[in-house]
């Protein structure tokens, strides 16, 4: 798929695509926040058939859960190959854990585990990207990606 993007001065950022079998997209991030989406029968129309706007949470929680957060779909063969080498998984952080109540930079995940904690499921809100100063706190579920034994480590790190 084809992005096209354009910069929008004292407005934001747009970005144009086409999908397989859905038509024509704008998507407008403003400045502020705010996302405003467009849908287009085709290319050249003048008019968008309808559009939506979210603002910067909504988005943000669409964003993880088409990252896949909280479902993940069967996988196709390219995706199959990719599972075998890379894990994706979803590990609760239990009390007595090292790094319960630590930021993520101080936990050192990264250098002690090689995953990477991609978001954290917390009291039902989803935590997507989060920043190395996001304290990660008893009770969380991280989504972390790594290698089978890099997410055994993190779940061993997750259990003491």
């Amino acid at each position: 798929m084809e992005i096209k993007t354009s910069d929008l001065p004292g407005i934001g950022k747009k970005y144009a695509f086409n999908t397989s079998q859905s038509g024509h997209f704008v998507l407008i991030i403003h400045q502020q926040g705010m996302r405003e989406f467009f849908h287009f029968k085709h290319p050249d129309d003048d008019e968008a058939e309808y559009n939506f706007q979210l603002n910067d949470e909504e988005a943000r929680k669409i964003g993880a859960i088409m990252l896949g957060v909280d479902y993940q779909p069967i996988a196709d063969d390219r995706m199959e190959l990719f599972l075998r080498n890379v894990r994706l998984e979803w590990i609760k952080v239990k009390p007595q854990s090292a790094i319960a109540n630590k930021r993520i930079d101080e936990a050192r995940i990264r250098s002690q585990t090689g995953c990477t904690v991609i978001g954290i499921q917390r009291e039902g809100q989803i935590i997507g990207s989060p920043d190395v100063s996001e304290v990660i706190r008893p009770g969380d579920t991280l989504m972390a990606i790594g290698k089978r034994e890099q997410v055994q480590s993190l779940e061993d790190l997750c259990q003491a």
